[in-house]
Formats: C-alpha cells, sequence, structure tokens
C-alpha cells in the first residue's frame, strides 16, 4: 500500500505487478529477498496475496496485473503513511474524501430518488448494481471490494447522528442488501 502511494505521490497511479516487485525489494531488501537469494527479488505470494486481498477490501483496482490505488486506498496509505511518520492521525467529524464522493453518487441516483419517494416496488437489480458502482460483469474480487468499499461507507454514515440524508443512505443501503441478497450471494459464493 505504502509503495503503491509513494510511487504514485498520493494519485491513482497504475504500476504493473514487476515494478511493484522491485520497488519494494529496493526499498526492503531485507524483507523481499528470494529465500536463500538475497540479492533476488521474491516475486510470490509475499507481494501477490496482499495486493489482491486489499483489492477485496477495496483499496486497490487491478486489472492484468496492472494496480492502482483507489480513492479508499489513498485514504488509508495516508494515514499508514502518517503513522509511519510518528504523526497522529486523526478523524474529526468530517467525512472522509472517499466517502464524501460515494455519498454525493448515492444521493444523486435514481435508485436512490425512488427509495426516498417510497417507490421501492420500482427499485430494480440495475440500481442495485449502479448503488454499489458495479456491472453484472464485474469481477468477483472487484465486486466484493466495491461491496467493502459501500459497507465502510455506512459505518462513517452511522456515526452522523441526527442527519436525515446520512440516515436515509444507511436505510438504503439495508434496504438494498437486504432485498438483493441474492446478488451478494452469488458473487461471494463463485
Amino acid at each position: 500500500m505504502l509503495f503503491l502511494y509513494e510511487f504514485g505521490q498520493g494519485k491513482k497511479t497504475r504500476v504493473r505487478y514487476e515494478d511493484i516487485v522491485i520497488g519494494v525489494f529496493k526499498k526492503f531488501p531485507t524483507d523481499f529477498h528470494l529465500k536463500g537469494y538475497p540479492e533476488y527479488p521474491d516475486s510470490g505470494d509475499l507481494i501477490h496475496k496482499p495486493l489482491y486481498d486489499f483489492k477485496k477490501k477495496g483499496y486497490v483496482n487491478a486489472e492484468n496485473k496492472v494496480f492502482s490505488l483507489t480513492d479508499r486506498g489513498i485514504e488509508f496509505a495516508e494515514q499508514l503513511s502518517k503513522k509511519d511518520r510518528g504523526s497522529s492521525v486523526g478523524v474529526g467529524d468530517r467525512l472522509s474524501r472517499s466517502t464524501e464522493t460515494e455519498f454525493a453518487r448515492v444521493k444523486g441516483s435514481e435508485g436512490f430518488a425512488l427509495f426516498v419517494e417510497s417507490k421501492k416496488e420500482s427499485l430494480s437489480d440495475n440500481d442495485f448494481y449502479n448503488y454499489l458502482g458495479v456491472t453484472v460483469r464485474t469481477q468477483k474480487n472487484a465486486f466484493i471490494g466495491r461491496l467493502n468499499t459501500m459497507e465502510a461507507v455506512v459505518d462513517e454514515l452511522k456515526k452522523r447522528d441526527g442527519d436525515p440524508l446520512s440516515s436515509k443512505i444507511v436505510a438504503y443501503h439495508d434496504y438494498m442488501m437486504g432485498r438483493y441478497k441474492n446478488i451478494v450471494d452469488f458473487f461471494i459464493q463463485n
């Protein structure tokens, strides 16, 4: 995470897997060398598995072994970077940038408008996919990553007591997760 953040200078820079392997090896040669060959980088599970775990958590995008941080990943890496430098990491009353982005996206969606207007029967599975920011063709790990991102958004919104719009988005999330549980189960189980 920190390597992607530093390499991209805090932006969503696309980085090839091989560049990540070499980059972390150069930065931490004692931790990322090939067992028995300290002069060579290890490109195995030590790097590969965490990247795909971060994808499932919604921190990283990955396509054809090219990786980039998501908005949520950038925020997480910023926090890690601050901790690494000994700075305190404050939460405050404001929403995180990634939550603000998702909040605005959901707030402006047709599905949310139907939900607010008490027209739940008009919601379709397309509204569910739009809510998550995925499509029917989204790969499993990307779907799980978006699901985790929206869960984190909802968790953050739940902390905003007294804000009616936040409460409506939380209710919309709960409704959509219940109504389209079969879609969630399909992606998670396959």
